[in-house]
């Protein structure tokens, strides 16, 4: 049979005609004027008292018809409160005539604005009315449709400057219907400034999405995936399996959650969420320690130097949306060593709590030979540690694991920075070879002065010292009886070192800038020297030089100096072994220096008198 050219051309022009008929139809539902006006008709309502405003209108139609808003911006009480770069709505042809399909809505730039003036007291702040209803009609061929949304950029800012309390990068919603469930992907990025380091990260999670009228139903898993490498702050191998309520008429959420590393289950907890107020109740089982690097300045001390192994307690974190305020409390528990020094530990357990800006490190040995308790301080604004007391306590141990890992007093002669500090360190009953040793020491600094306090007794045996530097004059009085030195010893430095030494008298000190320009009295009295060094062993060995005698070989010695106005007045320096020798003398900075050598046992021996010009008492800058 054969079909003419004109039946072709009939059929043809048929299909157009009913093509062109559905277009029309579709068209003549599709109107984006009145379109744009119920969008405004519809925030408006729900948002009384604001004008909304649309920059720029464009559609076109193709396969689907395409609907594009720029510039929009709400306003209320000339106040801006947000602001949308782009929204844009795509509706196929075949959703206009049979009120089934997807559309898609794209939206891009969107910033919500909050107000919050801190100069103004809370109580008088006008708060925004609330909305607790949200309610949107819809034109009738959307009424069953399904909707694919697409956002990026989406954040919450204050009104008054450029912080940002939230940030959405990305959300994907795939046809999105009440009732019926859908596939989503959100984007958080995290942000952190703590301690002047900045770390990075995006949050992703990964669900379905179940909407009703009362509650919407999620589950999702969430990774975080980290953007710049940091040794000390690292959360990409955390990941979040949770389920969530959101009540759409409340705006608030709740998020039943658990964190797992490798599959393994860490922790579990509670997140709820509304329009003012984050709350965030974990409860940790095994928290790698690895993950403490971010708070080493609120925790870290001399005796916690090793993060490892797992943590288990709790963490709760309350932030408000609308401002700078939270909350952060918690305890954590773990298993570790106190170290005294390289090599030398306590096994115990360890403690860290944290209440808001107050952070407390514990540690306990299980016997109680050995405790420690620290508290910091950290400022709001800076995130930084700014002060802390240490408290440290040891029993019926070895007193020299102990005395080695003390600070030395040449520490405080330093100029300090940092956070203000206490710390007390105390031994009771501790050994030293056969002697039961008790020795308290405390040092500190501040504002205003620092200081350093030591007092170690023993049987037939005492040592005191008291250091202090407040307005640039420093002080420093020691005292010691029947005092034995031992090598472990490093806390006189650089004034006084010995790898043994039996010590009895005192020194008092009292100076600004230098020693030589101060005022000293020093009355000392040493045996069973060996391999002494420092200030003072250096001034006895190069006044002996003087004389050719090395100071080194001599067992025992005594002396007796003076100083001020820049003059020492060397009373008497003993040298006692074989023929004991006696210098006495003056050395001045500004006037002659004389020494005389005598042996005051050997009245054959005539003194030798010399005269010193290389100042070399005076300590060179």
């Amino acid at each position: 049979m054969r079909i003419s050219l004109k039946l072709v051309a009939f059929l043809w022009l048929g299909l157009f005609i009913i093509i062109g008929g559905l277009l029309f139809s579709a068209y003549s539902q599709f109107k984006p004027e009145a379109f744009v006006a119920l969008i405004k008709e519809q925030v408006e309502k729900n948002y009384p008292g604001s004008k909304l405003q649309v920059g720029n209108v464009s559609y076109g139609f193709s396969l689907d018809f395409n609907l594009k808003l720029q510039n929009i911006s709400l306003h209320r009480s000339e106040k801006l409160i947000s602001q949308l770069g782009e929204l844009e709505l795509k509706v196929p042809w075949w959703l206009l005539l049979t009120n089934r399909g997807n559309a898609q809505i794209n939206i891009s730039k969107l910033d919500i604005y909050v107000e919050h003036d801190e100069s103004v007291p809370v109580a008088k702040v006008e708060k925004t009315p609330s909305i607790t209803t949200v309610k949107v009609e819809l034109p009738a061929y959307l009424a069953d449709a399904g909707f694919t949304v697409r956002a990026k950029e989406v954040s919450i800012k204050d009104l008054n400057n450029s912080r940002r309390y939230f940030n959405v990068s990305k959300l994907l919603v795939r046809e999105f219907q009440y009732g019926k469930n859908s596939a989503f992907e959100l984007n958080i990025p995290i942000e952190i400034t703590h301690n002047e380091t900045s770390y990075t990260s995006d949050l992703w999670l990964f669900g379905d999405v179940t909407p009703e009228l009362q509650s919407w139903k999620l589950n999702y898993r969430g990774e975080f995936r980290t953007k710049e490498a940091s040794d000390k702050f690292q959360i990409e191998d955390i990941v979040i399996h949770g389920k969530s309520d959101f009540n759409p008429k409340e705006l608030t959420v709740l998020s039943l959650i658990e964190l797992l590393i490798d599959k393994q289950k860490i922790g579990e907890g509670q997140v709820t969420a509304s329009k003012d107020v984050l709350n965030v109740d974990l409860n940790l089982i095994k928290l790698p320690l690895n993950y403490f690097g971010f708070i080493s300045a609120e925790i870290q001390n001399p005796f916690l130097k090793k993060l490892q192994g797992e943590a288990a307690g709790t963490i709760s974190f309350k932030k408000s949306l609308l401002d700078d305020m939270a909350k952060l409390s918690g305890k954590l528990v773990f298993d570790g060593e106190l170290q005294l020094s390289e090599g030398n530990v306590i096994p115990g357990k360890w403690q860290i709590g944290v209440e808001n800006y107050r952070w407390d490190v514990s540690f306990i040995s299980p016997q109680g030979e050995a405790s420690y308790f620290r508290r910091s301080v950290v400022d709001a604004k800076t995130s930084k540690v700014v002060q802390y007391n240490e408290e440290v306590g040891f029993s019926a141990i070895d007193f020299n694991q102990v005395i080695s890992s003390i600070k030395p007093l040449s520490f405080f002669l330093e100029n300090l920075s940092g956070p203000y500090y206490v710390t007390a360190i105390s031994c009771k009953k501790c050994l030293q070879g056969d002697k039961t040793l008790d020795s308290t020491l405390k040092y500190g600094f501040s504002p205003d002065q620092k200081y350093y306090q030591a007092s170690i007794s023993g049987k037939d045996l005492n040592f005191d010292l008291n250091f202090s530097e407040k307005l640039e004059q420093k002080a420093l009085d020691l005292t010691f009886a029947n005092f034995e030195w031992d090598a472990s010893y490093n806390f006189l430095n650089p004034f006084f070192g010995a790898i043994k030494a039996e010590l009895t008298g005192s020194i008092e000190g009292r100076w600004n800038e230098s020693w030589e320009k101060g005022q000293w009295l020093i009355k000392l009295m040493s045996k069973n020297i060996m391999g002494s060094f420092g200030a003072i062993p250096d001034l006895i060995g190069k006044t002996s030089e003087i004389f050719n005698i090395n100071s080194k070989q001599i067992p025992a010695l005594s002396l007796d100096l003076a100083v001020q106005n820049n003059t020492l007045s060397l009373k008497s320096l003993l040298l006692e072994g074989g023929e004991s020798a006696k210098i006495s003398g003056t050395l001045s900075s500004e006037h002659k220096s004389t020494l005389t050598l005598s042996y005051p046992k050997n009245k054959k021996i005539k003194p030798v008198k010399k005269e010193d010009v290389t100042h070399y008492w005076v300590i060179k800058e």
